[in-house]
């Protein structure tokens, strides 16, 4: 039977976060007027299980399938062909919407605003610890994360993508599906495929959700280091799904080792080295004062080294990715 809507879930390792996420998916979901819920399990711990199953029993919306392959490009794939809806929802499991999430998202495709709706995220700290508190603001302030409108604006805009969002179901058809081959950042890639295709991705301030952040430094260099590798791996399946904040990060440690290689070799590249780092901490401490200015946290001065921890492992996955893109063309045109 079709459905008004289907919610897609990917879930792998995200038990802390999955009750949450489901229990705002159900409360959403409430004003819809007929919708199911597919959590797809890419490998799941048994309490997770338990999790869904206990919200199964209390909510036959809820099904679950199997991702044997346990990487998201083919978790979004297997509940977007399981789906049964008009339209189709994606939703991380690190993530909750808010009470009118999908209502609204429903009535803005309906209306033909757009192809795709989605909103602002309001990113949350993992803890009560004051350091997952500054990861946060690491990545939802502009200077931690550029322009990416539906982590730094409230505005209503036609953006080049949104996380989670409600997509009319014609968009698959009409420029495919998620590359599987990509482990990471499958959105930004199939985004790409949406702009070359002129589908309307519209960020709408009632389309509310919450993200976590990761609540370790560790966790968060990671994740930037990952995202900016696989960025470039995305470029090289699709040019469109380039954007000049992803190259921002390398840029600067492309400078930031240029002039440390120089101010070894004399003491021009040592004030070269001297003024790269004073500019940055100029902004990254205005940054910071916006940020206490914003939220009345002192701790927020503790944020410039922060950002120059998080933009120097973007930076490098960048280059390492580069250097594995080049690596690759090099062999294909030998061969």
């Amino acid at each position: 039977m079709n459905q008004r809507l289907s919610v897609v879930i990917p879930v792998r390792h995200e038990e802390p976060y999955l009750g949450e996420c489901l229990d705002s998916v159900l409360e959403a979901l409430a004003a819809v007027e007929s919708a199911e819920i597919v959590v797809v399990d890419g490998g799941m711990g048994s309490g997770a299980r338990e999790l869904v199953a206990r919200h199964r029993a209390r909510d036959g919306r809820i099904r679950c399938i199997q991702n044997p392959r346990r990487v998201t490009g083919a978790a979004f794939n297997l509940g977007i062909q399981s789906a049964r809806g008009e339209a189709i929802a994606l939703v991380s499991a690190h993530s909750r919407v808010e009470p009118d999430f999908f209502v609204a998202a429903l009535r803005r495709l309906d209306q033909g605003d757009a192809d795709i709706v989605g909103g602002p995220v309001r990113t949350e700290p993992s803890g009560d610890q004051p350091l997952a508190w500054l990861l946060a603001r690491v990545v939802s302030h502009p200077f931690g994360v550029g322009n990416s409108r539906f982590r730094i604006s409230s505005q209503e805009a036609y953006v080049d993508a949104v996380p989670f969002a409600v997509f009319r179901r014609d968009v698959f058809d009409r420029v495919g599906l998620f590359e599987e081959a990509l482990v990471r950042n499958q959105d930004t890639e199939f985004f790409g495929r949406v702009a070359r295709g002129g589908l309307r991705v519209l960020l709408a301030p009632e389309v509310r959700s919450v993200y976590r952040a990761r609540g370790t430094l560790g966790a968060l260099l990671r994740q930037g280091f990952l995202n900016a590798y696989w960025n470039v791996l995305v470029w090289r399946w699709n040019s469109d799904a380039f954007q000049l904040r992803h190259a921002v990060p390398a840029i600067f440690t492309i400078s930031l080792l240029a002039t440390s290689l120089a101010a070894i070799a004399g003491s021009t590249g040592g004030i070269l080295l001297g003024g790269l780092l004073a500019a940055y901490g100029i902004v990254a401490l205005v940054a910071a004062l916006d940020v206490l200015r914003l939220t009345g946290r002192a701790i927020a001065v503790l944020l410039p080294p922060l950002f120059l921890l998080y933009h120097v492992s973007y930076g490098a996955g960048s280059l390492v990715g580069l250097r594995w893109l080049m690596a690759v063309r090099r062999a294909s045109t030998q061969a």
